[in-house]
């Protein structure tokens, strides 16, 4: 190790080896100037090491919260609080409010939705609701037997009811009988006038089927795709208040009578609302029954032998 030794007179500097110089000094002379200095080596003094503070006295311990801070935090704390609240509430709100739309718009368009997607009736009869793509119902039957003449008369009344939103035309309507196994023993097309029906409301029928099938122990009145095609003179207040089968029977009887087939009128008491124009047209025959005690064989035996 070297010490550097400096020129009192120009500030020269040298380096030198300390041992040369000793610990007394040493006389030197400086080779720029040549003042002449006694030089002494510097010992190095050792300094104590800096004492290290423990790392926890560092540490200053934190000064008690003041209590108008702790008031404001508080506050904020409550007014976060009651603002996410709000923003949740009105978020339930919404969803609440949307699904109560979704519902009443599905209630409301219920035969649209139907008509458009036939599965979704299931949906509605799954919560108690009846919907079919006619808008119509068909309410409770009143069904009762009766005679006219000797002949039984099976006598069925009811109404459809127009469940939809807008007014619609008259449906036809299908009655059938069937036996105690559900099997179809006889179907015809239930007549009723032509015309609409408005939103909400009722049109009764009434159809009679005469000598109707002893097997037959139920009755059911169906809805056809095709609106009705009755006659439209007879309208539907004539229809509410008719509901003796006598009076709808009589204009059964009129169009059967109108047919110039004959023959075709028996078929059509087994398909259409024809059923009821002979059960009603039998007070025409009582004539032979008072006619018969002038029909006595004795009568007409002598214009047969004259004849021969």
């Amino acid at each position: 190790m070297s010490i550097v030794l400096s020129c009192p007179s120009c500030s020269t500097r040298y380096r030198a080896n300390p041992d040369a110089i000793g610990t007394a000094g040493r006389r030197v002379r400086c080779a720029s100037c040549g003042h002449v200095w006694t030089a002494e080596a510097e010992i190095p003094t050792v300094q104590d090491a800096p004492q290290v503070e423990p790392a926890a006295a560092s540490v200053s311990s934190p000064e008690p919260e003041s209590l108008p801070h702790k008031a404001f935090r508080a506050r904020q704390e409550r007014k976060r609080h009651t603002l996410s609240m709000a923003a949740a509430g009105g978020a339930w709100g919404g969803l609440l409010a949307a699904c109560l739309i979704l519902f009443v718009s599905a209630w409301i368009f219920r035969v649209d939705i139907v008509t458009l997607w036939p599965r979704a009736s299931s949906a509605y009869a799954a919560v108690g609701a009846s919907v079919n793509p006619y808008g119509f119902s068909v309410g409770e039957l009143d069904i009762r037997r009766e005679t006219d003449h000797g002949v039984p008369l099976l006598v069925v009344e009811g109404d459809i009811h127009n469940f939809d939103r807008r007014a619609r035309a008259v449906p036809g309507l299908r009655a059938i009988l069937r036996d105690e196994h559900g099997e179809s023993l006889l179907e015809w097309q239930v007549s009723m006038p032509a015309g609409d029906v408005l939103a909400g409301r009722r049109r009764t029928f009434s159809t009679v089927v005469s000598d109707p099938p002893p097997q037959a122990v139920e009755v059911e009145v169906v809805l056809m795709a095709r609106a009705a095609t009755g006659n439209a003179a007879h309208g539907a207040d004539e229809e509410h208040h008719a509901p003796d089968p006598h009076d709808s029977d009589a204009h059964a009887t009129d169009s059967h009578v109108s047919d110039p087939h004959p023959a075709p009128a028996e078929s059509d008491a087994h398909a259409a609302p024809a059923h009821t124009e002979p059960a009603h047209a039998e007070p025409a025959h009582p004539e032979p029954v008072h006619a018969e005690p002038e029909h006595h064989a004795p009568a007409h035996e002598p214009a047969s032998a004259d004849h021969h």
